[in-house]
This record gives structure tokens, sequence and C-alpha cells, in this order.
């Protein structure tokens, strides 16, 4: 998968845990994080810490077999012209730590995309 370049103030990423035998929806529900507050410095090291994350992406039929959870990141990037998404599967014990811990930090969404 291709490193992305940055991330402008108009994206929004969609972090969710899914996968094991349980299913718990306040902790499998969508957190979203929301560019448009984020300084440039913040957005880049945000943008670094997805690339890190990709280096680990895996098809999801792959991603979460039995008790295995895995993060479902979604990026949604909008201008006037177009708009686009990517989706990246990381196995939860594959995961950065500070990819879980932007997971445990960010707002969960009560209107997910889906």
């Amino acid at each position: 998968m291709k490193p992305l370049e940055s991330l402008e103030s108009n994206a929004v990423i969609e972090i969710y845990r899914e996968g094991g035998i349980a299913f718990i929806p306040k902790l499998s529900g969508p957190r979203r994080v929301e560019l448009s507050d984020m300084s440039d410095d913040k957005r880049q090291q945000l943008c670094q810490l997805i690339n890190q994350a990709m280096l680990y992406a895996q098809e999801k039929e792959n991603a979460g077999h039995g008790d295995q959870r895995y993060f479902r990141i979604e990026i949604y990037f909008a201008s006037a012209e177009h708009t686009a998404s990517l989706v990246v599967i990381i196995p939860e014990t594959e995961a950065p730590e500070e990819l879980v811990n932007l997971w445990k930090q960010a707002q969960p969404d009560d209107h997910p995309s889906e």
C-alpha cells in the first residue's frame, strides 16, 4: 500500500476496533478524528502514524481469526473536485501503541458513515 504524503484539514478519520469473540458495541463502535481543528504538525504526526501502521496492513479476511481483533481505519478525503476514501486493516497485535491510544482518546461517533 502506498504511503500517504499528507493529510489535509478536510480529511476525516474513523477508527473501528472489530473482531474477537464477544461483540461489545461500546468497544467496537467507530471513533472519529476530525482534522479540521488540528495544527499542521499534529496532522503530519497523524499521517506518519498511519503510514507506520500501514506496514502491518492485511486483507480483512486475514486480519481477524477467532478471538483476534483488528483496527479498521477509514480515511475520507474531500475537495471541490472529488471525494475519495482509503480503508486500512491492522491486526490489533501489530498495531502501534500510538494507534491504540488514538482509538482510546478519539470521540465515539454516534453516526457512523456505514
